[in-house]
């Protein structure tokens, strides 16, 4: 409202990104959630979970990629040009961030798999179907809930509108850092 509302002193966006993965650069947190926390999961649990069949789908975004969006607004923002678009502030002032898709059910197995050729599990890990409520009650806790459900979208407004484009890795060619 402050953005439609008061656009000519205050310019809003909003960002959504997916699930982000990579290692991050900052000083608070140097990687996501959901994507960590599964292979961690499979780590200590030694089994791949599995939400009802795993075919939930969600996007995801290396963080490099979603600070380059950021770093497109920051742009944005500080070109005299831009200051007043509305394909960018405001109403319309609404992005998502992503780089593609996976199957929760598909990257849970690659991340077991990877692990055992790693190393880090003696045995391939077997996958066991977990239900919404066990997986909230395990040792992932309400993280685990996303692995079963799917958010999908596409950044189509970043490319459009910012000339936003991904550059980096996939989730899949990330896992064996995961």
């Amino acid at each position: 409202k402050t953005g439609t509302e008061y656009a000519d002193r205050v310019k809003t966006v909003i960002v959504c990104p997916p699930t982000i993965y990579g290692k991050g650069r900052g000083p608070v947190s140097a990687r996501g959630r959901q994507a960590y926390e599964l292979a961690s999961f499979i780590l200590k649990q030694h089994y791949t979970p599995q939400l009802g069949k795993g075919l939930a789908r969600w996007n995801n975004v290396h963080v490099y990629d979603l600070s380059t969006l950021f770093g497109a607004l920051v742009d944005a923002a500080l070109d005299p040009s831009k200051k007043d678009d509305k394909e960018i502030w405001g109403e319309k002032g609404y992005f998502l961030c992503e780089n593609g898709e996976h199957v929760w059910g598909d990257l849970a197995k690659l991340i077991g798999e990877k692990a055992h050729a790693l190393g880090f599990l003696k045995e391939k890990p077997e996958v066991k179907e977990l239900s919404l409520d066990e997986a909230i009650k395990s040792p992932a806790g309400f993280e685990a809930a996303s692995w079963g459900w799917n958010s999908r979208g596409k950044a189509l407004r970043g490319r459009r509108v910012l000339g936003w484009t991904p550059r980096e890795k996939s989730l899949e060619e990330e896992v064996p850092e995961i």
